[in-house]
């Protein structure tokens, strides 16, 4: 399938195309192989219809001729039966032909159904089996994912429907060629050639169109990005306060005018080639006619062959214009495939239990269990080393770490500090596995990450980061996606929530765990900060040996936060906990703090460690403290 605009021969057009066709055939059969098969069927016998029906008009209409004495050939064909049992039959065929279409329409919904829900199904699975992020921040995957998310549910169907009529349309001109044949063996491939030019316009004018469409996706994600900016709920309040209307408003006018007036000034010079296209075909079914007409004249025809040979060759030309637009949509309908193939045969990103994609043709490691059946207890996990880590993230040259070592100790609070992009959140990434360093090394009790089975290891670990998810379910299934066993322990769930200073919340929900969450589907909406404490709960409820806290207490009230970290040691108790914060008063309470700037350690130690050294740190916190406690105050303590 071409995704340039430059146009390609004919030939190689036809050669993309029918590779995707080949891959789309075996979606749909996966997907429902007796259905497909139930419309083969089905579209093959409408196709035998219209010739059968051609040639009952013949016998009708030279049946109603011998009658009236206008036909003297008591041998003919339709001597055989009275005039009232050919238009029977007719009368028949047709209704037959009537009876069929509900059913060909009906398997074509079922298949189609079932082919979206095949795809997406496909697609959800390939998208899970992705372990990190560098595939949802990859710009050119980003592309292809909106192309197969956008086109996949609507183009599945889409490719049942043109793709059956495309088989009708070329069952059926099969079965008038036959007929055709009879008349003269040269006529059936002279309509034929004389319509391939028509067709092949039709396709180039698709190709062309939907290859331009293609290689615009990046300024259709900017154009659906600006429209969701206007429509969508979370952008409203800064949309109104600030006036923002006009500006999105003419940036989507800017970018859908541009998109537009280059798609017509494409499609204007293709539409006048295909319209002199169909020409040189209407002319080549009129010919037949005429060669008809001439024959019944000279007394080698019936009079009812005009109906046959010259309704044979009238729709035999409709088929073939139908079938070249049909076939000529395909490029369109198919335009989605490429891209969604691409994401459900893309490789995984983070190999399990080896080395990272692109790292090495090695074959993996055997991974190493996060978990071991001893005494029902998890392993203990002991240590966690950066070891001279350092991380581009992909497509970026620039480095957001530098030579990183340190260690996370068992029982150990540590922490992260320093300006917006020095690296804390991209450190957490590494840790958690979404990403893998560029150089270095993390090991865990001494053995490489990526040794280690991922989906074990991630069940050792709690996480909130600072943009977490507000889920519009229930309480009780807000807290209880931390840890999908227990969704319906009412007792597990209300103590996460308790450890995370949720408890009043819940008491004030009507519906208490069961009450549904946000405006989406009717619910309570919650503030920010009480999202944020069934985030907390959330991460509250795995129990994990290593608790991961981005910023846990941004949008949380003073008085919660001072009730959240009065209770920190408890909470943290004989598990390893890494924080990040800008708070300092949340800070000090680390057994270790971490301050970084550019992707690089400069300073480390304990927070009388860091005070004493005088450094950043101490001067960071002594300038946030002075926000909040008189300045003659000599030791400011938050």
């Amino acid at each position: 399938m071409s995704v340039s605009s430059d146009a390609k021969p004919f030939q190689q057009q036809l050669k993309e195309t029918t590779r995707i066709l080949r891959l789309a055939v075996q979606l749909v059969w996966r997907s429902g192989p007796r259905l497909l098969l139930g419309i083969c069927v089905v579209l093959m016998l409408q196709a035998l219809l219209v010739p059968i029906q051609l040639a009952l008009t013949q016998r009708v209409i030279d049946r109603a001729a011998l009658d009236l004495g206008l036909l003297n050939d008591p041998d003919s064909a339709a001597a055989l039966l009275p005039l009232l049992a050919w238009i029977g039959l007719a009368a028949a065929v047709l209704a037959l032909a009537q009876l069929i279409q509900p059913f060909s329409s009906t398997f074509q919904s079922l298949a189609g159904d079932r082919l979206t829900g095949y795809v997406t199904e496909q697609l959800i699975r390939s998208a899970n089996s992705w372990q990190g992020l560098a595939r949802f921040e990859d710009p050119d995957f980003a592309d292809d994912l909106q192309r197969a998310r956008r086109r996949a549910p609507r183009g599945a169907l889409d490719l049942i429907v043109y793709a059956a009529r495309a088989a009708l349309e070329l069952f059926t001109a099969a079965s008038l060629a036959l007929v055709l044949f009879a008349l003269h063996p040269l006529i059936p491939f002279l309509l034929i050639l004389a319509a391939l030019p028509q067709m092949k316009r039709q396709w180039e004018y698709s190709e062309r169109t939907i290859s331009h469409l293609y290689i615009q996706t990046p300024e259709a994600r900017r154009l659906e990005y600006s429209r969701e900016i206007l429509l969508a709920p979370d952008a409203a309040k800064d949309v109104h306060l600030y006036a923002m209307g006009p500006f999105f408003r003419r940036r989507y006018d800017s970018i859908f005018a541009g998109a537009t007036e280059s798609l017509n000034r494409m499609r204007r010079p293709l539409a006048v080639k295909v319209s002199l296209a169909a020409i040189l075909a209407t002319l080549a079914s009129s010919a037949v006619y005429v060669y008809v007409a001439w024959v019944i004249l000279q007394g080698d025809r019936t009079v009812g062959d005009l109906a046959l040979y010259g309704g044979a060759a009238a729709v035999l030309q409709m088929n073939l214009i139908a079938l070249g637009s049909e076939v000529g949509l395909l490029p369109e309908v198919l335009g989605f495939l490429p891209s969604l193939f691409r994401i459900l045969e893309a490789p995984p990103d983070l190999t399990p239990g080896g080395l990272a994609e692109d790292k090495t043709d090695a074959p993996p490691a055997r991974p190493q269990p996060a978990v071991t059946e001893i005494a029902a207890q998890p392993v203990r996990i002991r240590s966690i080393t950066f070891d001279n880590v350092s991380f581009a993230y992909p497509g970026s040259v620039d480095h957001v770490l530098r030579d990183l070592s340190f260690t996370i100790a068992s029982d150990t609070c540590f922490a992260l500090v320093g300006r917006n992009g020095a690296g804390k959140t991209t450190i957490v990434k590494l840790l958690l596995r979404l990403y893998d360093p560029t150089a270095g090394r993390i090991l865990l009790n001494g053995l490489d990450l990526r040794e280690y089975d991922l989906n074990a290891l991630r069940r050792q670990m709690g996480v909130i980061f600072q943009d977490f998810v507000r889920y519009e379910l229930t309480a009780a299934e807000n807290i209880g996606l931390g840890h999908t066993d227990l969704l319906h322990d009412a007792t597990r769930l209300s103590a996460a929530a308790a450890r995370a200073g949720a408890a009043e919340l819940l008491s004030q929900l009507p519906d208490g765990l069961d009450t549904q969450l946000g405006r989406a589907f009717g619910g309570r909406e919650l503030s920010d900060g009480e999202w944020q404490k069934l985030a907390l709960a959330r991460a509250y409820l795995r129990d994990a040996q290593l608790l991961v806290l981005d910023e846990p207490t941004a949008a949380l009230d003073v008085q919660t936060e001072y009730h959240v970290y009065s209770r920190f040691r408890e909470l943290t108790r004989n598990r390893m906990t890494l924080l990040i914060s800008h708070r300092f008063s949340t800070i000090r309470m680390a057994d270790r703090i971490l301050y970084l700037a550019n992707g690089r350690i400069r300073e480390a130690g304990s927070h009388a460690d860091l005070m004493a050294t005088d450094g950043e740190y101490a001067r960071l916190y002594r300038l946030q403290a002075s926000q909040f406690l008189d300045q003659n105050i000599t030791d400011p303590g938050l």
